[in-house]
């Protein structure tokens, strides 16, 4: 089976109407507690064989709203041992940055073909300040990527820019993607990914 897993129910509210014995969705909440919490909850109690992490995401001036982008692989931003000689956002017995399943990389890539790729930091903040390098920021991906990786079950995570971070009117405009077309827009790559119809017709 493969699980859908989003932090709110606003982003996946159109792929919640999408029945199918093929998939499962969770909403977990909002930050890297509850999405750790209610992922391992999930996988301790199913059978999963993929993991598909949607939801919106902030960027910077690299990306655009609306844009779709392919995680190759993510990290926290607020996690530091550097002192202690791990990498920025490295978790002690955990990778230096967890890495998005290959196959499921390679295959997806092939079907979003109107997808960017980028990387994902994760962080118990929602993100305002402007940051140079190309950049997708949430505030639950790496802790899916982290249970995933402990449960070996392969990952991908696909993101929808809602915001890019030093826009005008930032708040006001993350709102208005929230409660219009977020939605509508992540059921489409949902569609386009598991070639699912709005209908229910399912060519897996």
């Amino acid at each position: 089976m493969i699980l859908i897993v989003a932090a709110m129910k606003e982003e996946v509210s159109e792929i919640l109407k999408i029945k199918s014995e093929t998939h499962d969705v969770l909403v977990t909440g909002v930050g890297k507690v509850n999405a750790a919490m209610k992922l391992t909850e999930y996988l301790s109690n199913h059978r999963v064989d993929r993991i598909i992490n949607l939801g919106f995401a902030g960027g910077n001036m690299s990306y655009e709203v609306n844009d779709v982008v392919l995680i190759n692989h993510a990290v926290y931003h607020d996690f530091d041992l550097t002192l202690f000689g791990y990498k920025k956002g490295q978790v002690p017995g955990y990778p230096e940055v967890f890495t998005s399943d290959e196959n499921m990389f390679k295959r997806i890539n092939k079907k979003l073909d109107y997808a960017k790729q980028g990387s994902l930091y994760t962080g118990d903040y929602f993100m305002t300040t402007p940051v140079e390098q190309p950049a997708v920021f949430d505030m639950e991906g790496a802790s899916f990527y982290q249970v995933a990786h402990y449960f070996n079950v392969p990952m991908i995570s696909i993101k929808l820019i809602s915001d890019v971070i030093g826009m005008k009117d930032h708040f006001k405009h993350y709102k208005a993607f929230e409660q219009t077309s977020g939605a509508h827009l992540l059921a489409k790559v949902f569609k386009d990914v598991l070639e699912v119809s709005y209908e229910g017709n399912h060519r897996i």
